[in-house]
């Protein structure tokens, strides 16, 4: 069992830290591209998905703002996982507003940071209704679909 949990862990930060060189390149020349941006998410995406069991179909209709109204305990915690790989969590696992925001020029392109930050403005207090972070996560990124779905993606 610590084998698992181990290489899994060790499996996570793989795929953290290949994230983190992928957001890092681009900033080192220039800012992310959407082609970037997109490959980010499937990266995002493949890391979360070997931890929370989401079918496809269901996180296909999330990329582009289509939140499942009664989401199952592992989609919940699916969208912690990309908080996690984003760097939007704080050291207690809680999403941070300032952290997203200070993330967006690294990780979003730039046509999309000022409608993201408008968007995360409205929503940051819709995390205040829920104690489980998996549910906080889970809610603000669905009230940011909700706020602004012509610019909303989600991994």
């Amino acid at each position: 069992m610590i084998a698992i949990r181990h290489s899994r862990c060790s499996r996570c930060r793989s795929y953290q830290l290949l994230l983190g060189l992928l957001l890092l390149l681009p900033r080192l020349c220039d800012a992310v591209n959407m082609q970037q941006f997109l490959q980010s998410l499937d990266m995002m995406r493949n890391g979360c998905l070997q931890k929370h069991k989401v079918p496809i179909d269901i996180l296909d209709g999330v990329r582009d703002g289509d939140f499942p109204a009664d989401p199952t305990p592992d989609m919940l915690c699916y969208t912690k996982c990309v908080a996690q790989l984003a760097g939007t969590l704080t050291k207690k696992g809680e999403f941070s507003v300032p952290k997203a925001i200070a993330q967006m020029p690294i990780i979003l392109p730039p046509e999309l940071v000022e409608p993201a930050k408008a968007a995360l403005n409205h929503c940051k207090d819709a995390q205040k209704a829920y104690k489980d972070t998996c549910e906080k996560v889970y809610y603000i990124s669905k009230c940011i679909a909700d706020f602004d779905r012509a610019h909303f993606k989600f991994p």
